[in-house]
């Protein structure tokens, strides 16, 4: 290696040494002859500076600029002005299209009374639940209490099942929590176990919804008898105590005559 090396150092010196300027090695220096003498020239064929030449030595004159630059600077200025009133334009449009939501002073929600789709099918419900084998029946009851809730059109949240957001639509209203809970149990147990269900199963899945039933009827009974007090009242015409007509005043039927 060390051989190699040697070598290629002796190449390149070589190839230095072609390429380099010759060098004279037999010539004598030039230091050893005079100067040649230096011509003279007359004075009067020497060009006389002028006082416009030294007084704009060391002075920069700048060009004008070119045109097309010029030209082109305007146009760029010219786009950017007109995207810039296009993007204004296209905000300015968006802005007014948008839909505003007007917001009461006083937001409420309230429960809206028992829809009449919960009672409506009360009847098949318990028919549903009284046919067939007792798994395929109480699948069939809850998922027709299900299509009666959804019925409602409450809002549903979307990480709700649809069997959650029925025991929540219910669940908000007077009625027997723990009946329903039971019922919504017997339909998980029916519908993903693997165990045989018995008439027991059914006999109490028909006691929760008949419970159910029941609590919904004295729901809509009761919000019914307050619409209709709150229309009707006790009635414009109907005569209080003692009040001309009313039973047992002076000028009621059978008390004209008076007292005898």
């Amino acid at each position: 290696m060390l051989a190699v090396g040697c070598g290629i150092v002796v190449m390149a010196a070589l190839v230095v040494a072609a390429v380099a300027r010759p060098v004279a090695l037999l010539a004598r220096p030039d230091a050893a002859l005079p100067p040649p003498p230096a011509p003279t020239v007359p004075q009067s064929l020497l060009p006389t500076p002028t006082a416009r030449s030294t007084a704009g030595e060391g002075q920069f004159t700048p060009s004008d600029p070119s045109p097309f630059l010029v030209a082109l600077v305007q146009i760029v200025l010219v786009l950017t002005a007109v995207i810039v009133l296009a993007v204004l334009i296209r905000i300015l449009i968006s802005l007014w299209r948008r839909p505003r939501i007007t917001l009461h002073e006083d937001p409420s929600f309230q429960i809206p009374d028992v829809p009449v789709e919960l009672l409506r099918t009360a009847e098949q419900r318990v028919t549903l639940l009284r046919t067939g084998a007792p798994r395929n029946a109480i699948v069939a009851a809850w998922l027709d209490l299900e299509t009666s809730v959804a019925a409602i059109g409450l809002p549903r949240d979307p990480a709700e099942t649809s069997t959650e957001f029925t025991g929540r639509v219910i669940g908000t209203l007077e009625v027997d929590r723990l009946r329903l809970g039971d019922l919504a149990a017997l339909y998980r147990e029916a519908r993903f176990s693997v165990h045989e269900l018995g008439e027991s199963h059914r006999e109490r899945a028909l006691l929760d919804l008949e419970t159910l039933h029941a609590d919904l009827t004295l729901i809509a009974e009761g919000a019914r008898m307050a619409r209709a007090a709150s229309d009707g009242g006790a009635g414009p015409h109907a005569p209080g105590p003692g009040a001309p007509g009313a039973p047992g005043s002076p000028g009621a039927p059978g008390n004209r005559g008076g007292a005898t």
